[in-house]
């Protein structure tokens, strides 16, 4: 680095990129989009995971080659600008915002959605002035509170979804359901065409392996725990993301 050059606060350790990346994922927004990608695959779900799971592992990888090359953050366009062009580093920067941009309103449509399910005669823009409030004061407190806030957020998701994984076993165990079979992988009514498009909206639920690299400047060690990152964030929210989506789908088949 040159001299008199300004850097990032270099204070976050790999459990802590790994919890902001898995919070960035949002593990419950598969109960948003299981409806939609159910209907259109005919049930078959779990096979549109596996597609979009070995498509982003192709991506993970390109990734941890860039960034133990390019320890820097801003990732995607960082990796642009330097092998390729300043000017498609540009545009790749903005083409990622619209990521960072969209992605907040979908999760306050959804909060918006979901609390005023609970709480009906609250307007609706309460909820979303609230979220966007709160994750405002979150950021400005500083990269420290925010991966607090994120890792009691991710172990309140994980035990939700394990007391859930726990509940859909036993009601299909015990219940009237007709038990674990291959169904949502593959049957003979499945249709590919519509397979590969559900895999193409559920790549959204990987929104987050991507992100981490933006904090190799605040990483203590980013060529090392930056790349781990990257690969443990995409490979257990797959892991996660698939579990549910297969007892799910079993419960409901």
């Amino acid at each position: 680095m040159g001299a008199g050059e300004i850097t990032l606060k270099r204070e976050l350790k790999l459990r802590h990129i790994l919890f902001l990346g898995l919070a960035y994922m949002s593990p419950f927004a598969i109960f948003d989009t299981f409806g939609i990608i159910s209907e259109l695959t005919n049930g078959h779900v779990p096979a549109s995971y596996i597609l979009v799971m070995i498509a982003v592992l192709f991506t993970v990888y390109s990734y941890i080659k860039m960034a133990k090359i390019f320890p820097s953050s801003g990732s995607a366009y960082t990796y642009t600008r330097k092998t390729m062009n300043s000017s498609l580093g540009f545009l790749v920067g903005w083409a990622v915002l619209l990521d960072y941009l969209f992605l907040p309103m979908i999760n306050a449509l959804f909060v918006n959605i979901y609390l005023s399910a609970v709480f009906p005669t609250v307007p609706p823009w309460v909820w979303i002035l609230g979220m966007i409030t709160l994750i405002t004061i979150l950021n400005i407190a500083g990269v420290k509170v925010a991966v607090s806030a994120n890792i009691l957020m991710v172990v309140f998701q994980t035990l939700v979804a394990v007391i859930f994984v726990i509940l859909t076993a036993h009601a299909i165990l015990t219940g009237d359901t007709r038990g674990f079979s291959f169904h949502p992988f593959y049957s003979e009514t499945m249709n590919f065409s519509s397979v590969f498009a559900g895999a193409s909206i559920l790549v959204l639920s990987f929104l987050g392996f991507d992100a981490v690299t933006t904090l190799s400047e605040e990483a203590v060690n980013p060529k090392k725990d930056i790349p781990r990152a990257i690969f443990l964030v995409a490979f257990l929210g797959g892991i996660f993301f698939f579990n549910r989506f297969v007892f799910y789908a079993e419960l409901v088949s």
